[in-house]
């Protein structure tokens, strides 16, 4: 019984993180790289996805030169969802 379950558990967290955009799989990565928790990486992304959209979260979290209004809201979604 043991096996199935675990087997289960893999297979539905494998579906889980094939659904997640490589830009999402790599923001993850990054900010709990930070030693941030999962959830609050993941809230953050969906804030910042949210405001910007897939292509304009893209643009800037893959530019060298990140706008101060994007970084700022990084910083403020970041505290939110430290918060929440």
């Amino acid at each position: 019984m043991k096996i199935h379950t675990s087997i289960l558990i893999m297979g539905c967290s494998l579906m889980i993180l094939g659904c997640a955009s490589q830009a999402e799989r790599e923001f993850l990565g990054g900010c709990q790289s930070t030693g941030m928790e999962r959830s609050v990486c993941k809230c953050v992304y969906k804030k910042l996805e949210g405001k910007y959209g897939e292509d304009g979260f893209k643009n800037n979290l893959y530019t060298l030169s990140q706008t101060e209004s994007f970084q700022n809201d990084m910083v403020q979604s970041s505290l939110q969802c430290m918060r929440e």
